[in-house]
C-alpha cells in the first residue's frame, strides 16, 4: 500500500510539473495570411525575378549582404 501511495504522489507531481512547463499558446501575427505586394529583384544570374512569378507557392526570401 505504501508503494501505491508514493506512485500516486509521484504521478501528481509529474503532472503538475508538465503543466507548469507547458508553453503559452502562440498568437498568430496580424499580417499572417495576407498577400504581399508584388516586387521585382535581380536574381543571382543577373536577370529579374518578380514575386508574381511564384503566385500560389510558398516563398522564403533570404537577403544576404555580400561584400562587393
Amino acid at each position: 500500500m505504501q508503494i501505491r501511495k508514493k506512485m500516486a504522489i509521484l504521478l501528481v507531481m509529474l503532472a503538475l510539473a508538465l503543466t507548469a512547463c507547458a508553453s503559452p499558446p502562440i498568437s498568430e501575427s496580424p499580417l499572417a495570411r495576407t498577400v504581399a505586394p508584388d516586387f521585382e529583384l535581380e536574381n543571382a544570374l543577373g536577370g529579374k525575378t518578380s514575386l508574381a512569378e511564384y503566385s500560389g507557392t510558398p516563398v522564403l526570401l533570404f537577403f544576404h549582404m555580400a561584400v562587393g
